[in-house]
């Protein structure tokens, strides 16, 4: 309630705004002031030397927005696993990193890390709810780690979103109606929800400010689909019904009981940005507040007894003994409950030197103020509900102490030596994780009674765990124009990093040490004003994360995810060649890549359920991208963006299991390729369509996950989205789009979304 009655007075607040401006919507602002930001001019070889994608706000207006994910959604190479609007596990892959190798990926807000490179697989995914879509200017795509300035976590690419900088008086209120459908196991449905976005910006002076208020509020599918395989969840003496025959993502045979039920997700965030220009030296500062709240409590049950009654479990008492009858599991129907607090803080100054150098410096910092996630002991409907709490059978996951925070310090210039063939770019980077990993066996009936939070146990067997890690980079670029057809470019990292204060549970972990040097290489051919021809080569080393050293998750059952204190880095060299022909009012892009990684850190699961860390090997990748743009194709008002990726991801050494040797990676779709049409209709009538393809892959090393369209498979999909927009007068458009128009149901081993309706207003008064 609290963060409804703020939400409601920073709207009060902006619609004051909005009433005392009331001559500016017939004001529109036509001569805005073009700002030079000086941060742009730092290291801008990075994007020489490296294959880019950009896609600005304008051409994002055909796509159906609601997440800062769905803008990345139509890029080359590049797949964001959105399983519902909301979703706190939006982990992203590109290229040859799949999107369970996180901490492969970089993705930025106006310098500042959205990236969560505490944690991976799952529990890895960028904080993308820190950023609002309605702040978007452009979304930069930067692939490999090709240049000096991003560390081997640019192993797959960097996502670079930048949002708007004031330069005049804007308002702009939004809000937003989606409804998803959903049939399976028996069930339909529609799913809702809404998101509404409140912004003040204005150019005072020197002084730009810019304020916001994003609330999203949505009900997602049940991720979750309970499976047991034949043979395990049978009953003794007592009939049971209600079940749907099936077969899992590896052919066994066997039945469908239930599922998790819908998630609820919450999220309201809060936003200042500040910028401050004089004549050589910008300031900015950022500060994002997001509180988020999830729940699952609406299990479905399909298994009833011989009398029709919900049957969660029947228990027998035999010489003093209890058994299960059904294997199904009580814990399968645990409910959930999450409640996360955190905040993140940028704050960056960028000076003109001299008429040669340039400067930026840039300190950010996260912090979780507060996350804790509550599964019960079982479902309420449990007959054992009271009795399995009360026996601390309920988890309580907590994070204490644990962000980053991140310095960088660059200088540029285009005139090395008065030589304006030359040209440098040199930095220092400092960054500083802490994860603590706080698990305990709970009695979640005697916290709710109490309004006691800590009532865990701690000698039940669940150990907590956590570290810190630390990494000092110095790098550098240089640039040389041979001639002007030809240019060289040349890279070097060194990087010191640390791993300090580990422990799984009481065991003090040793502390360790690495370091290592990453060149970087790259040849352009320029032979004129519309072709381009560029080769380019990176060694890249890419640290092993907290969780992947130190946290250890017991889930019972023989169930665990086991880390590993001694990994040693991934240890990658990448080569792209890129040919790029401009054509008129677009382009067109051809990149070949081919990149082999040893010692690669992925979740490998033993026979008896347990997980580790431990290095697969060698994983090499060889790919190619096709990419064309084009506006008014065809002299029509039709703008087209295209992409298509072939990419052969193979494991071609395995220690842990020589019998992985040969098969493709997890998560690597052979071919993807995304279509983006914009039509101009009419003067205030723009029509769009997206569609996105992705062939089948594995969910597991040894490829034995073959079957399609099942809970934890791996599928193929064809999405087709469209939009209407409606641009009703200067201050008002109206939007009506669908997703997956066509209902394809398909599985990331969790269900995608189904066919998806969007209604969206948007008022402005400014430009």
């Amino acid at each position: 309630m609290d963060c409804f009655y703020t939400a409601m007075k920073y709207i009060a607040l902006t619609t004051g705004i909005v009433i005392a401006n009331t001559t500016f919507a017939s004001k529109m602002v036509s001569d805005l002031e073009e700002v030079t930001v000086i941060a742009n001019q730092v290291f801008k070889d990075t994007t020489l030397v490296s294959p880019t994608s950009t896609i600005s706000a304008e051409q994002l207006e055909v796509v159906n927005i609601t997440t800062v994910e769905d803008a990345l959604a139509q890029e080359p190479s590049l797949i964001v696993r959105k399983r519902f609007i909301g979703d706190a596990n939006g982990v992203i892959g590109i290229r040859g990193s799949n999107m369970f190798q996180t901490t492969r990926s970089m993705v930025f807000v106006d310098g500042m890390p959205l990236h969560y490179h505490l944690q991976t697989r799952f529990r890895g995914a960028p904080r993308w709810s820190l950023v609002s879509p309605s702040e978007i200017d452009n979304v930069e795509v930067i692939y490999g780690a090709f240049s000096s300035e991003y560390s081997g976590n640019a192993m797959g690419g960097v996502v670079n979103v930048n949002t708007r900088r004031p330069s005049a008086e804007r308002v702009v209120l939004e809000s937003g109606y989606f409804s998803q459908q959903y049939k399976t196991l028996g069930s339909e449905d529609s799913f809702i929800g809404y998101r509404s976005f409140a912004s003040y910006e204005n150019k005072i002076g020197d002084l730009g400010v810019f304020f916001s208020y994003t609330r999203m509020d949505n009900e997602g599918q049940p991720q979750t689909q309970l499976f047991t395989k034949a043979g395990s969840g049978t009953a003794t003496g007592t009939a049971t019904s209600g079940s749907v025959q099936g077969i899992n993502e590896f052919g066994d045979a066997g039945v469908y009981f239930g599922d998790s039920g819908p998630e609820n997700s919450k999220t309201d965030l809060f936003k200042t940005k500040l910028f401050y220009d004089l004549d050589r030296i910008q300031l900015r500062g950022s500060i994002a507040y997001e509180e988020r709240s999830r729940n699952e409590n609406q299990q479905s049950n399909l298994l009833r007894d011989s009398d029709g009654n919900p049957l969660f479990e029947r228990r027998v008492d035999i010489d003093g003994q209890v058994y299960d009858t059904y294997q199904y599991g009580s814990s399968r129907f645990q409910q959930r409950s999450q409640e996360r607090n955190s905040l993140l803080l940028g704050l960056g100054v960028s000076v003109e030197m001299n008429s040669a150098w340039v400067s930026d410096a840039f300190y950010s910092y996260f912090s979780i103020l507060d996350d804790v996630e509550v599964r019960s002991g079982n479902h309420p409907d449990s007959p054992y509900f009271v009795a399995d709490n009360e026996a601390y059978k309920a988890r309580i996951t907590e994070y204490e102490n644990t962000g980053w925070q991140i310095f960088d310090l660059k200088f540029s210039t285009d005139t090395l030596l008065d030589d304006d063939q030359q040209r440098l770019s040199v930095g220092l980077h400092y960054d500083d994780y802490e994860l603590n990993y706080i698990v305990d066996d709970y009695n979640s009936i005697s916290a709710l009674r109490d309004s006691d939070e800590t009532d865990g146990d701690a000698a039940t067997g669940r150990a907590d765990s956590g570290g810190k890690a630390s990494t000092v980079a110095l790098f550098a670029h240089y640039g040389y124009a041979i001639s002007d057809a030809w240019d060289l470019s040349l890279g070097l990292r060194y990087e010191e990093w640390e791993a300090t204060e580990g422990f799984i549970g009481a065991t003090q972990t040793p502390e360790r040490s690495e370091s290592g040097l990453s060149p970087k290489l790259s040849v352009a051919w320029v032979p004129n004003d519309s072709q381009q021809l560029r080769y380019s080569a990176a060694k890249a080393l890419r640290f092993p994360v907290i969780e992947e050293l130190y946290v250890n998750d017991t889930q019972g059952a023989g169930a665990a995810a086991i880390s590993d204190p001694t990994l040693e880095p991934e240890d990658g060299v990448f080569h792209n060649l890129s040919f790029e022909q401009s054509i008129d009012n677009g382009s067109v892009r051809v990149n070949l890549f081919h990149e082999v990684i040893d010692d690669v850190i992925f979740n490998q699961r033993a026979t008896n359920g347990t997980s580790t860390f431990l290095p697969v090997g060698e994983v090499t990748t060889s790919g190619a991208e096709f990419i064309w743009e084009q506006r008014q194709l065809l002299s029509l008002p039709l703008d087209l963006r295209f992409n298509l990726t072939h990419t052969d991801a193979e494991i071609t050494d395995n220690v842990f299991n020589p019998a992985f040797e040969g098969k493709q990676f997890p998560r690597s779709p052979a071919w993807r390729s995304n279509l983006l049409l914009s039509y101009q209709l009419a003067a205030r009538w723009n029509l769009g369509g997206t569609v996105r393809y992705a062939s089948d892959s594995y969910g597991q090393l040894d490829n034995s996950d073959t079957e399609d369209n099942v809970f934890g498979s791996q599928d193929g999909y064809l999405f087709v989205g469209t939009k209407l927009n409606w641009q009703t007068s200067e201050q008002l458009k109206l939007s009506a789009g669908i997703d997956n128009l066509f209902n394809e149901q398909a599985y990331v081993y969790h269900p995608w979304p189904g066919r998806t309706f969007h209604l969206q207003a948007k008022y402005q008064l400014g430009q």
